[in-house]
């Protein structure tokens, strides 16, 4: 029958709440078999009289006890720390990180540092595996009571919500005999916003997607600002009946809205039809990213919807708090999508401003997707998608007139 150790005897772990103390040099068991066999010898060249034999059994003892508790106290009075110059960042903007350690304890003849960062936001590829990361190391030494305190400028080369660390440490004996290793579970987040084109780079025509500031528009009643009450109409819709107001005026009264001419652009990502998250799918985030950008520089009110998982549901609003809202949610969105775009807009076309332009991202057209571009067209709404194919995105309206 063969015999098992539980698994502490070979890594054992001292815990504290913010750091994690892992042994990485020889198990345990084997430590106290080689301290039995140096006490059998000494015990045997004691008895024997064997002063050379007992002087090298004394040191090999004095070796094998004294770098293993120097290793076994040198990190737990030993703290570190990481911070960054700021946690929101757009892709090629640097970083500065600034790694500070603290050493209370034991003097350390030697000590390599080792932080990992995600592989995406290093290098800007996608990495084939989830566990792949870029690391950085250090090696140095610290005395007791020294501080040291080191910069290192990250440039952000993809979008995403990042979280930098843990911060490991090693360090051990002189001889490097019993080394230990410091995990402190201390992160910092960064998010990276998508990348902004000018919207002639993305081949896209301003004036057949924004439209101009001079242009007449139709006037449309604004449902969210109510500017009143009236007498009831036979032709007035039921569900804009003000009850208190006729109540109070014994008869029915009805909601009265301030009318609106300013444009509410509404962007729809389709992510439902990316198959995978791919540099398609970077350029689809980046051109809704560079969309809701020029609609806030020229002062139309943007929103944001997608049907990814999670669901991003930003309503119709304006103003810089607005774009950067729109911003961070793009720069956490993933590719994972389980409803299809005709399904998902069935849930809001009845809470949809009147004279909202709803603009759709997506990878390719559907006969799906003009069904209900037309639909939705018959409601009083302006219609285009943006087609993500191959480098050049193109922009259709619903009558299928395509803009180079």
């Amino acid at each position: 029958m063969p015999i098992s150790f539980p698994r502490s005897l070979f890594r054992r772990k001292t815990r504290a709440p913010d750091k994690t103390i892992v042994s990485l040099g020889y198990p345990i068991v084997f430590h106290w078999t080689i301290l039995v066999v140096l006490l059998g010898l000494l015990i045997f060249s004691a008895f024997k009289q064997m002063v050379p034999l007992l002087a090298t059994t004394v040191f090999l003892l004095v070796l094998a006890i004294l770098p293993r508790l120097w290793s076994r106290y040198a990190l737990r009075s030993l703290s570190g720390r990481i911070s960054i110059s700021h946690d929101r960042a757009f892709p090629d903007e640097r970083v500065e990180l600034t790694f500070e350690l603290v050493n209370r304890g034991l003097p350390l003849p030697w000590l390599e540092i080792e932080i990992e960062f995600p592989y995406r936001l290093a290098t800007g590829k996608r990495s084939l595996s989830p566990y792949t990361w870029e690391r950085l190391r250090w090696v140095t030494a610290l005395s007791r009571g020294q501080v040291i305190t080191w910069n290192h400028t990250l440039e952000a080369k993809a979008r995403g919500d990042y979280r930098l660390g843990p911060l490991r440490l090693r360090s051990g004996d002189m001889l490097g005999l019993f080394p230990r290793e410091l995990v402190l579970s201390h992160f910092q987040s960064l998010l990276v916003y998508p990348r902004i084109f000018p919207l002639n780079k993305l081949n896209l025509p301003l004036r057949a997607l924004l439209g101009e500031r001079s242009t007449l528009r139709s006037i449309y009643e604004d449902i969210s600002r109510v500017a009143g009450a009236r007498d009831y109409r036979y032709d007035d819709p039921f569900k804009h009946i003000h009850w208190k107001a006729s109540a109070a005026h014994s008869k029915l009264q009805t909601r009265q809205y301030e009318s609106s001419t300013n444009l509410s652009l509404l962007l729809i990502l389709d992510v439902h039809s990316f198959p995978e998250e791919d540099e398609e799918f970077e350029h689809a985030v980046s051109t809704v990213a560079s969309l809701a950008y020029e609609a806030e520089r020229q002062g139309f009110a943007v929103g944001l919807i997608t049907n990814s998982e999670p669901k991003v549901q930003i309503p119709i609003g304006s103003g810089r708090t607005q774009l950067m809202r729109i911003l961070e949610a793009l720069a956490r969105i993933t590719a994972k999508s389980w409803i299809s775009l005709y399904e998902e807009m069935d849930r809001f076309r009845t809470i949809l401003p009147m004279g909202t332009t709803m603009v759709v991202v997506t990878r390719t057209t559907t006969p799906t997707l003009a069904s209900l571009a037309s639909q939705l067209e018959q409601d009083g709404y302006s219609f285009l998608w943006v087609s993500i194919e191959q480098e050049s995105p193109t922009i259709t309206s619903l009558n299928r007139k395509a803009y180079p």
